[in-house]
């Protein structure tokens, strides 16, 4: 039983900070080497963070952190040792930004980056108060109030780090490739096909659409499948010219699956049955009109269906080998919902999401690449708010699998109740007493998107919601708000694909 203790300087509790707001210490975890989370149980009582997992070994710990003037962001520290003195949270925390900003900047500068000189006066303030931080051990009131001030220069320094790499990845790749063939587009439902007014937005916006071909919206009564929606939205596709991704075919999520398969729930082989006479019937139906198979999503996740890990590694197998059998010339991929894994520190039995596309991928299925499911700021069902440099520095991770990307990102533009989510859940908000606005999903995002462009592994990047005004997945989601009108980020994403995409 490995035990790790945190202690909070009672001054910083009572400046805010965590301290302000208890329930984000629940999201608190540790991963091991390749960052990947270990089950564990998370006690704050105190000013004391406890963490406990099961086994003895060496860790980082992970957890939201509010920063002030930027909102909440999950910071790490350096790897720590288990069952020692309690550490001085602030200070490790301070420790693991160093370390990060210096390590990734020294990498790019040897590949060619060129810093701000904002950079180096950020790098160098930060550098500082974390050394005067580190010498005040005997002061952990003094010494947490440095290690505040070394974060908040840090982490600005690595926004402006992420800033310089963007821009000239992005100047670079277009001075080479002119044009980028990056897939940029928005996930849409069936029965949703934009106005005219509409219309015009989204081909000033995307090159590309992902047509959810819902197993529940088309096969409603099983053995009864009715595709009208679906054709429609591919000959509105067809008529704008946009190259179609279709999928995800098998989506496990709630409310995303018919409603009669509790039916076969205790019968896996007639699920798979049943998804793959959906998934054939689905692929040889539009096999020719396809740029793109997305052939399941969120599999590593807990869905509707208790499943075991050889259940889905065997669901997944057949899915894919289903759409290569029907369609053996247009690529396919398979998504991974939340890849950075934050729900295997709550669920014993969880499913590693780089480790099951590891073994799909060495499966010998003539994969095309990989889509990664980015629900930020979304609690229990997304992904936590990460920096722009840990974002760029997970996409990284996944592609040493050597496929290409494509990520389905969104992030919320309110906060608060939304009554056309099918899947309502709560946003981590910048700040508590003004919740989300639109400001904040176009400054998050953006980053994230450009960030995505730079990268040349990444052929497509996908958003999840249109229209908050139509039924939706996500809260707030949409590029339009909930009077059909468009949001800032969907204005700067068609001057993303005015200024660098096919």
């Amino acid at each position: 039983m490995g035990q790790f203790q945190f202690d909070i300087p009672e001054n910083l509790l009572a400046q805010g900070g965590l301290g302000e707001d208890r329930s984000l210490w629940k999201w608190a975890y540790i991963s091991g080497i390749e960052g990947i989370p270990w089950e564990g149980n998370v006690r704050f009582e105190q000013g004391r963070l406890t963490v406990t997992r099961r086994i003895d070994e060496s860790g980082k710990l992970s957890v939201p952190w509010n920063i002030p003037g930027y909102g909440p962001v999950t910071l790490s520290t350096c790897s720590l040792r288990s069952g020692v003195a309690p550490y001085n949270l602030p200070l490790e925390l301070a420790r693991g930004s160093c370390y990060r900003v210096r390590s990734q900047a020294d990498t790019w500068e040897r590949a060619g980056l060129r810093m701000s000189d904002n950079f180096k006066d950020l790098l160098a303030q930060g550098t500082a108060f974390f050394l005067d931080a580190a010498q005040r051990g005997a002061n952990p009131e003094a010494a947490g109030e440095d290690a505040m001030k070394a974060i908040r220069h840090l982490e600005a320094a690595s926004a402006d780090l992420l800033e310089s790499y963007a821009a000239q990845a992005l100047a670079f790749r277009r001075d080479n490739e002119g044009r980028l063939g990056t897939l940029l587009g928005v996930s849409m439902p069936a029965d949703q096909p934009p106005t005219a007014t509409q219309t015009n937005a989204y081909v000033a916006t995307c090159n590309a659409a992902a047509v959810r071909v819902s197993w529940a919206d088309v096969e409603t009564d099983a053995g009864r499948l009715d595709f009208d929606a679906v054709d429609q939205m591919f000959a509105w596709c067809e008529q704008h010219g946009l190259r179609v991704i279709a999928g995800p075919l098998f989506d496990f999520q709630d409310k995303m699956l018919p409603h009669w398969l509790y039916l076969l729930e205790d019968n896996f082989d007639g699920l798979v049955d049943a998804v793959c006479r959906f998934t054939e019937q689905a692929v040889l139906r539009y096999a020719g009109r396809v740029h793109l198979w997305n052939c399941a999503a969120g599999l590593n996740t807990r869905g509707p269906i208790n499943l075991s890990e050889e259940q889905v590694m065997r669901l997944a197998v057949a899915i894919i080998q289903t759409v290569r059998r029907s369609d053996p010339r247009n690529p396919v991929i398979i998504s991974f919902d939340q890849p950075y894994g934050e729900y295997l520190s709550r669920d014993r039995d969880g499913i590693s999401p780089l480790h099951c596309a590891d073994a799909l991928v060495r499966a010998g299925l003539e994969l095309s690449g990989i889509g990664l499911e980015l629900r930020m700021n979304y609690e229990d069902i997304g992904t936590l708010p990460r920096t722009n440099l840990d974002f760029s520095q997970m996409i990284d991770r996944w592609a040493v699998l050597g496929l290409p990307l494509m990520c389905q990102l969104t992030l919320a533009a309110g906060s608060g109740s939304d009554a056309g989510a099918l899947r309502p859940t709560e946003v981590f908000a910048p700040n508590s007493q003004l919740g989300v606005t639109e400001k904040d999903q176009l400054r998050l995002a953006g980053g994230y998107v450009r960030t995505l462009l730079a990268k040349h592994f990444v052929h497509g990047i996908i958003w999840e919601g249109w229209d908050d005004s139509r039924p939706h997945i996500f809260p707030h989601s949409g590029l339009l708000d909930d009077r059909g009108n468009p949001r800032a980020l969907q204005q700067y994403l068609a001057r993303l694909r005015k200024d660098f995409l096919c």
